[in-house]
Order: structure tokens, then sequence, then C-alpha cells
């Protein structure tokens, strides 16, 4: 490899480097709030959708 494309490399990483630790996770924090307020705007929950009944000790035993 010349040292011209190891210079392009080593630049390259450098870039993907600093989006990485700099531009992505603002991007994230920004994008996951929006998500999740939107996520609690939604009126109708489906009940049917989240997993097992939470029974008591007492009632179990009756059963």
């Amino acid at each position: 490899m010349s040292t011209e494309k190891t210079i392009y490399w080593i630049i390259g990483i450098a870039a993907v480097t600093v989006i990485g630790f700099l531009v992505i996770p603002p991007l994230m924090k920004k994008y996951s709030n929006k998500l999740y307020k939107s996520s609690l705007k939604k009126d109708d929950i489906d009940f049917d959708k989240m997993g097992p009944e939470i029974v008591k000790k007492e009632n179990a035993k009756e059963e």
C-alpha cells in the first residue's frame, strides 16, 4: 500500500471516529426523546399484549 493511501485511510478513520463520538450521541438523544414523547401521546393501550397477569399469592392458593 502506498503512503498516500495510508494517509487517506488514517484521515478517514479519524473522521469516522470524530463523527461517532461528537455527532451521533446528540442526535440519538434528540430523536430518542422525540420518540418517547410521541409514544406517551397514544390514547389506546392494548392490555392484552402487556404480558402475564399479576396475581396475589392469596388468590393463587385458592385456585
